[in-house]
């Protein structure tokens, strides 16, 4: 306390104009109307600032919340296209409400583990059966294949994708109705191959390759990849392409799980023709 004390009196001087200095400019700023107005102006600058900062704060604090609304958003409108519904044949009297009836269903998920650089890669994710999910569910992010559904639990899901040494799936190149098998050969997690492909099919580097819907995981025309290399080995009738993946799988974030509603029916019955016909093929 007597340190304080003497503080002051060696002080008092300049805590004196201190204080005067302080009552001056408070008389000014009550007073004089331009003073005041750029107070004022400036505390609202420093106030609008600070609530800017807040806000850009708080939105950076939501990223994820809104990337959640942005891909439900997505499904929902991927679910409006028409490669999704079956037109009904005209021709026939309909029974039911809708000439259309639905093939694909879509569910948004979370990618929670991803893994790139193995033969046998593998994609978690954060919905299981408790949420609709079930195997053989085609993935794609963003427009572009990503794998499709091997095994469930309750709450997570594990996916095969693209780049996995068992993968394959039925493809086509724009344009084209001749088929092709996608598969992943290269260990390069950007790029796959594509097979069967026949010679009288013209194909070009930078070509566009999308789904054929014949796989039963995926909508047909789903992007792929494009051509980035083309062998054409004289004593094969077909090509062997390599093609760059649309899907960049080092971001992969969040998903589309894509329910082809029709394929139980249609694998039920394609196994009925299988017992039928005594063969391992319909």
């Amino acid at each position: 306390m007597k340190n304080i004390l003497e503080l002051i009196k060696r002080l008092h001087v300049f805590l004196i104009f201190l204080v005067l200095q302080v009552f001056a400019l408070i008389l000014v700023f009550q007073n004089m109307f331009y003073h005041h107005a750029s107070m004022v102006n400036s505390g609202s600058d420093i106030i609008g600032n600070i609530y800017s900062k807040r806000a850009k704060l708080a939105e950076y604090l939501r990223l994820g919340e809104i990337a959640d609304e942005l891909s439900l958003q997505n499904s929902l409108l991927r679910m409006q296209l028409s490669v999704n519904y079956i037109q009904a044949d005209t021709n026939f009297r309909i029974v039911s409400d809708s000439l259309k009836k639905q093939r694909y269903r879509y569910l948004t998920a979370k990618v929670v583990n991803n893994s790139l650089n193995r033969e046998t890669n593998y994609i978690t994710l954060d919905k299981g059966y408790s949420s609709g999910v079930s195997n053989q569910m085609g993935v794609i992010s963003g427009g572009s294949i990503v794998g499709y559904v091997t095994n469930v639990s309750e709450d997570f899901a594990v996916v095969m994708p693209v780049l996995h040494r068992s993968f394959r799936t039925s493809v086509l190149m724009k344009n084209s109705t001749d088929l092709g098998l996608l598969s992943w050969q290269t260990g390069d997690p950007e790029h796959a191959n594509i097979d069967d492909i026949p010679k009288h099919v013209h194909v070009q580097i930078g070509d566009t390759v999308l789904t054929s819907g014949f796989s039963g995981y995926f909508p047909p025309l789903i992007s792929v990849g494009y051509v980035t290399e083309v062998i054409d080995n004289a004593d094969e009738n077909k090509y062997h392409i390599t093609i760059r993946l649309s899907t960049q799988f080092r971001k992969l974030n969040y998903v589309e799980l894509v329910e082809n509603i029709l394929l139980p029916q249609q694998e039920a019955l394609e196994q009925q023709a299988m017992e039928a016909n005594g063969t391992d093929n319909p």
